[in-house]
């Protein structure tokens, strides 16, 4: 193991101490997304190897971090929604599922933000995250439309305003993109069967069309997961499912 730190001339490779050693030696938290993950042979391939369920993704260190970081999407909504209050929003009590405009709307869209922040750090807080030695720095799980099995992993550190890995990074980043969003008209996000439901009024963009053969569904739980853990009281309808509805 080795401690990568930033110096004057670059990256740093020390020997750890046996205090950063017993940092990373904690008990796994509570109530981490211990759902199964699925077999496909072809793009699930962690499962052969032992790691079987979600939470097994990730070190006990990095569940003690996201638990915290998507428990604390809740507190934040509360105090954004008194906020709002204050600053004169309406107190209609209806939620942005239901087409709120009021501030308990606002607090829920800024949580769905945060969450949004929190899901995206999970792609690179996670043990199969790979060290890149031509940039000197941990890469996401997510090089391509699979969770494959690695030998060996880099911990990012999620804390701080490092490049890659932490919370703030993300949340800049998602914040870029909301900037050069259209700030007008409305969006509904739900849940349906594509093969039964109608397509009126709607403009519908896809991928090339894999059909089958990439598990998409599988693959999102990856997110979904710890979305749920922020929003499944923000959106009951749309977080209703443990997981992810899985075509088979």
């Amino acid at each position: 193991m080795a401690i990568v730190a930033e110096g004057p001339r670059g990256r740093n490779y020390l020997a750890p101490t046996p205090e950063q050693e017993a940092a990373a030696n904690i008990s796994r938290p509570d109530e981490v997304p211990d759902t199964e993950l699925s077999t496909h042979p072809q793009y699930m391939g962690t499962p052969r190897y032992g790691l079987t369920h979600h939470a097994d993704l990730f070190t006990n260190r990095q569940l003690v971090t996201l638990t915290t970081l998507s428990g604390l999407v809740g507190e934040a909504r509360t105090r954004v929604q008194r906020d709002a209050l204050a600053a004169g929003l309406a107190d209609d009590g209806i939620s942005l599922e239901e087409g709120g405009p009021g501030a308990r709307a606002y607090a829920d869209a800024v949580a769905i933000y945060l969450s949004l922040g929190v899901g995206r750090s999970t792609d690179i807080n996670n043990a199969l995250c790979r060290w890149e030695n031509t940039k000197t720095q941990v890469r996401n799980l997510f090089n391509r439309q699979a969770i494959s099995m690695v030998w060996d992993f880099a911990e990012a550190p999620p804390l701080g305003d490092s490049a890659a890995g932490s919370f703030v990074t993300s949340v800049a980043n998602l914040a870029k993109a909301l900037e050069r969003l259209p700030a007008h008209g409305s969006a509904t996000a739900i849940q349906a069967d594509a093969a039964t439901r109608t397509y009126e009024s709607c403009l519908v963009s896809t991928d090339p069309p894999y059909y089958d053969n990439v598990p998409y569904s599988d693959l999102a739980d990856f997110f979904y997961v710890w979305l749920r853990r922020s929003l499944k009281d923000v959106l009951p309808q749309l977080m209703g499912t443990v997981l992810t509805p899985q075509g088979r």
